[in-house]
């Protein structure tokens, strides 16, 4: 295995050569525990210590999928992390407005949702509206296919809110397109998989590093949500080449993302606004109004219009705290 295989191409090489750490080494973070980071490097597996204070070009310490730049000395230190090229960011948890960046560097991501309790549109929603805005490509993955009495038909619904994203309906237990999560993988391809823990996160991952790596546990009956086994983000190499890095199961999915992002996630609903009388329409009372109009007519989902109404005001309230409404 080289760097190259998990995606260190020559536009990381030159960031890397740009820093001067001499003498020095890059290495990518699997893992963050506390002040130590868990690296891959030319070499193997190596750990060095996070400081209080990282050079980067934005504020913030190096978080799993980052590339860095250490010294090499007898206890490795992380000196600088190189830009990041994508970047997948929530609204931290709490009360205080401020992000939250779960990973970084990764080119797919695998939007893990179970074809059973878990499956929620709005929740599809936010996730295209992270990748967008993270720059990362979106792949829908309704896993538990086996258990679903019309997966099909599920799919198709998914497909009518991820416009123009591949959209499976999966089960790596019972051997239901298997193959679709390992064609969008590859040498130097770096992948992600989000959603609701006992979504399938973890096993999906088992299944494709060919091992049992994660933990799984059985999902609530009641509910059929999981109980958080994953507890950390962790990037892992893959025998095909690339990597891949599962998350723990998010139990809040605030936005914290730009205008543009939603755009590019409710496409459909920006092409019908561009009839609308008025171009600040807000899409609630104005005459006019395109979306409106074309819910009554049927070629819009209420429920969609409404999603995209209630994701822009909470975009809004992140760049405008004291906004309300």
């Amino acid at each position: 295995m080289t760097l190259a295989d998990i995606g260190f191409d020559a536009e990381f090489e030159q960031a890397f050569a740009a820093l001067a750490v001499a003498p020095g080494f890059a290495g990518r973070v699997t893992r963050i525990d506390a002040d130590q980071a868990q690296l891959v490097t030319d070499s193997g597996e190596a750990t060095a210590r996070v400081p209080r204070r990282v050079v980067r070009v934005e504020p913030g310490r190096p978080v799993t999928g980052d590339w860095v730049a250490c010294s090499a000395s007898a206890e490795p230190v992380v000196s600088a992390v190189l830009p990041r090229r994508s970047e997948l960011v929530r609204r931290a948890a709490g009360r205080r407005a401020r992000p939250q960046v779960l990973c970084t560097n990764v080119d797919v991501l695998f939007v893990v949702m179970g074809l059973d309790g878990d499956f929620n549109l709005r929740r599809l929603e936010r996730y295209l509206t992270l990748a967008a805005d993270g720059r990362m490509k979106p792949v829908v993955l309704l896993t538990k296919a086996g258990l679903c009495a019309d997966p099909a038909a599920r799919a198709a619904e998914a497909r009518g809110v991820a416009c123009g994203v591949d959209v499976y309906a999966i089960d790596v237990l019972a051997g239901i397109e298997t193959d679709a999560p390992v064609r969008h993988l590859g040498p130097g391809i770096t992948a992600a998989a989000v959603g609701s823990s006992g979504a399938g996160k973890s096993t999906l991952v088992n299944f494709l590093m060919g091992s049992d790596r994660m933990r799984v546990d059985a999902v609530r009956a009641h509910d059929d949500r999981g109980k958080h086994t994953t507890t950390h983000r962790e990037l892992m190499l893959l025998p095909q080449g690339g990597a891949i890095i599962d998350t723990p199961g998010m139990r809040e999915l605030g936005l914290w993302a730009e205008g543009e992002a939603l755009e590019t996630a409710f496409p459909d609903v920006i092409a019908l606004s561009s009839g609308c009388r008025f171009r600040d329409c807000r899409h609630q009372t104005e005459p006019g109004c395109a979306l409106r109009a074309a819910v009554q007519k049927g070629g819009l989902d209420a429920a969609r219009l409404a999603s995209y109404i209630a994701l822009g005001k909470e975009l809004e309230r992140r760049s405008n705290p004291t906004r309300r409404g």
